[in-house]
């Protein structure tokens, strides 16, 4: 069925693109239902508009998608999707057509103007256009910070720049204008999760913005940013997971500083709190990253 491969799919939509491009394809899209349809398009605009690189084909089955199945027609959430998959398609008219359907459809018009440019910013970046994704997201920060506390968008745009941001400083390399959309949307992150999230959503943004500061070299910045996610942790409570992944980022911060016994003592700070854990791909996940850690 449709939803076991929306499912399934994410677990390998980017080593075997073009054989989950088919497979969406080949699908009954008349078994969508709910946030299906939504979550098809969010699904095959980044596997075949972003991974496979061709956003006319994208276009295509998000078109055919949005008209088929319960709850795809005038659904916002499909509009969304349709919106990008247009705009990217260099259709521009008629991705503003689909914004305009998915901003009527709901009672918050704005939250969907700004997933919109927010899903689109991201589409952009995954297609190597980091200049023009950054325009994008940058202004849509700006409107979304100038509303005010506790509206329902923010915590769209926490995920959405912290997405963009976790996803950049993954990457293998990355240019000035990719360098620079990495740092703003980590620190808008931050912003909006303070404003909408928990004290753990914070401490996760600070960690966020190590991360991005060790990736671009600047590690006396990172170990700021270090210090206040573990002081955020001691002043709510225990948050050990979190705690040896921070550590594992103030050791790469410390090696860069050339501080290499403040490095090895977090490095050891960080196994002793991963050494009772027994979820498989927690560990798995921890070694990748511990991996990445050169002292000396």
């Amino acid at each position: 069925m449709i939803k076991d491969l929306i499912r399934d799919g994410w677990g390998y939509h980017d080593t075997e693109s073009e054989r989950l491009a088919d497979e969406l394809e080949a699908a009954n899209l008349d078994e969508l239902q709910g946030d299906e349809p939504a979550q098809c398009l969010m699904l095959a605009n980044h596997t075949i508009g972003e991974h496979l690189g061709d956003w006319a084909r994208a276009r295509r089955f998000a078109e055919a998608a949005s008209k088929a199945g319960a709850g795809g027609s005038g659904n916002s959430k499909v509009g969304v999707h349709l919106a990008v998959a247009r705009y990217m398609d260099d259709a521009p008219v008629a991705g503003q057509q689909a914004e305009i359907d998915a901003l009527q459809a709901v009672d918050d018009p704005l939250g969907v103007y700004l997933s919109v440019k927010s899903s689109l910013a991201r589409a952009l970046a995954g297609s190597g256009r980091c200049a023009d994704a950054g325009l994008v997201i940058r202004a849509a920060n700006r409107l979304a910070a100038g509303l005010g506390e506790s509206r329902a968008s923010d915590r769209g745009m926490a995920v959405a720049n912290n997405n963009l941001a976790s996803e950049l400083v993954e990457s293998e390399n990355l240019d000035e204008n990719q360098r620079r959309l990495m740092l703003d949307c980590a620190e808008a992150a931050h912003t909006f999760w303070r404003r909408c999230g928990t004290w753990v959503n914070e401490e996760r943004a600070l960690y966020l913005l190590a991360l991005v500061n060790n990736r671009t070299g600047d590690h006396a910045r990172a170990m700021r940013y270090v210090n206040a996610a573990l002081e955020v942790i001691a002043a709510n409570g225990e948050e050990p997971v979190d705690e040896a992944f921070i550590r594992l980022a103030a050791a790469t911060a410390h090696a860069g500083l050339s501080e290499t016994e403040s490095a090895a003592e977090c490095l050891a700070r960080a196994d002793q709190l991963s050494a009772t854990w027994t979820d498989q791909s927690l560990l798995d996940w921890y070694r990748s990253e511990r991996g990445k850690v050169r002292i000396g």
